[in-house]
């Protein structure tokens, strides 16, 4: 049995996907499916840490033997953590990976409301530098006072974060929605 061969067996036996085990590794997916075609050979320190993770010795690994059952105990030696939100401590992980969609919708909505006040605050500007309170059309000079109006500049920065929220928030709420299914 050759060192691709050697690879499939003991990540098969150990119950990881090629996914898992670039991940304790920390290489990409196809770099294991490299090894395992025989179309790449790990390097000498993802050897060593081959071996640490089936615990099994890098001699056996680069060897021809055969598999020995009786002296051949592969199982993941690291814990496989699939994200972040892993790693994080007891029940607040589960909190997290449960309702943590919530703060995504809590940041989208507090976005909306920024841009909602942002845009109100740049619409009473305009329309109160507009002719309708000074009777008549607006001119230039009150065109170029309503652009550089600090309340209108206050209003577009207020406006742009506000949307730079919304978007934040329902990427985070769609995330953490796909995290909590995968938990149930």
């Amino acid at each position: 049995m050759n060192l691709q061969d050697k690879i499939l067996y003991c990540r098969k036996k150990a119950g990881l996907s090629q996914e898992a085990l670039a991940q304790i590794l920390g290489v990409s997916r196809q770099a294991v499916s490299k090894w395992e075609t025989g179309d790449a050979v790990p390097e000498i320190s993802k050897l060593i840490s081959l071996a640490k993770t089936f615990g099994v010795t890098t001699d056996w690994l680069l060897s021809e033997a055969d598999p020995n059952e009786d002296n051949l105990n592969v199982s993941p030696k690291e814990e496989i953590k699939t994200s972040w939100i892993d790693s994080l401590p007891g029940m607040i992980g589960r909190l997290i990976k449960r309702f943590g969609w919530v703060l995504g919708v809590y940041l989208a909505v507090i976005g909306a409301v920024f841009t909602g006040m942002g845009l109100l605050a740049r619409y009473m500007v305009y329309r109160m530098l507009n002719g309708n309170i000074f009777g008549g059309q607006m001119n230039s000079s009150f065109s170029n006072m309503a652009a550089n109006n600090p309340v209108s500049i206050l209003g577009t920065i207020i406006m742009i974060t506000g949307i730079i929220l919304l978007i934040t928030g329902t990427i985070l709420a769609v995330a953490m929605i796909k995290v909590s299914k995968k938990s149930m």
